[in-house]
């Protein structure tokens, strides 16, 4: 089985007919009839059932169909990757960062890169956690540094920094400097983002295992709208500490440990399985554990590297 049968077995199922398909491939009918019987004879299975409506898969037809599409997806992929080199010599690769991550080490990424990864061009796309995977899925980026998210179906994922999530509160306000319970957390009047972020997701299991109503005063996707809210003592709010590192320095906004129990959420690189790996990889995971190291450090408390995806890092 060739890459050309492959393909006109391809082109014979989208077309839902022999006729049409036989026109796009520009080939005789008969002849790619002839080709589709030599593929069922040589697999030693009937792929296509043909009526008067054109033609079915049967099962194993199906299964060669999702296959092979995912085969010839590789190939031109590959072709591109390859071509690509050719003509510029350097590799771009897009990882998508988290607003927080991006504001803390994006500018590192970009300039270090320069130096440390001859032959990769970094492009970089801001967003949420669940939009990142979102990108992923549709392959409109090659890696994302997300958060734990609940729409990661089929991709690769490796643990790489755990990190504290912190209650906040304006200076002002009815709690004292220090930890605060989580029943307190939950019942006072919450900013928080959308049900598909992944400090929603933190804060509703740690409530449901409690059997703790969660008091969401305002639902808001924005950090800044979020602080803002904090800052003028009209809500309080559940975020990591490095995304209001800046206030607590300048004392507009407190931050509380939050006991019993406490909440984390855990840093991953995500990677899409049908990724072809590519001969930069290894020295581009090593620079990834690297910028998460110095991501950590620049956080400060609460945060912690569990793991790597390079095999060293530099």
């Amino acid at each position: 089985m060739n890459l050309k049968q492959i393909n006109n077995f391809l082109r014979a199922v989208e077309a839902g007919n022999m006729t049409k398909a036989a026109e796009q491939l520009h080939v005789s009918q008969t002849a790619l009839g002839l080709q589709i019987r030599n593929l069922e004879a040589m697999l030693g299975v009937e792929l296509l059932v043909r009526h008067s409506r054109g033609i079915s898969m049967t099962e194993p037809g199906r299964l060669l169909y999702e296959r092979g599409a995912e085969i010839m997806r590789l190939v031109e992929e590959a072709r591109r990757d390859i071509s690509a080199f050719r003509k510029t010599g350097d590799r771009t690769v897009s990882i998508g960062l988290t607003p927080s991550t991006m504001r803390m080490v994006g500018t590192d990424f970009l300039v270090t890169a320069t130096s440390d990864l001859p032959g990769i061009t970094l492009r970089l796309v801001e967003e949420l956690s669940f939009v990142l995977m979102d990108l992923l899925q549709r392959e409109e980026i090659d890696f994302a540094l997300a958060y734990d998210s609940s729409s990661n179906q089929g991709s690769m994922r490796t643990a790489l920094m755990q990190e504290t999530l912190f209650f906040i509160t304006a200076p002002a306000s009815s709690f004292d400097p220090g930890p605060v319970p989580f029943n307190e957390v939950v019942a006072s009047n919450l900013a928080l983002p959308g049900d598909r972020d992944n400090v929603w997701h933190a804060v509703h299991r740690a409530a449901k295992t409690s059997t703790l109503p969660v008091n969401v005063r305002f639902t808001v996707q924005s950090l800044e709208a979020i602080k803002t809210l904090v800052e003028r003592g009209l809500a309080t709010s559940i975020v990591p500490y490095g995304a209001v590192k800046d206030k607590v320095e300048e004392g507009t906004v407190v931050a509380h440990r939050i006991v019993d129990p406490e909440l984390k959420r855990t840093l991953y690189l995500f990677e899409p399985p049908s990724r072809l790996p590519a001969a930069q990889d290894k020295i581009l995971k090593s620079f990834i554990d690297e910028l998460v190291a110095t991501l950590a450090l620049r956080i400060g408390d609460g945060a912690q590297v569990i793991g790597h995806c390079g095999d060293e890092p530099l």
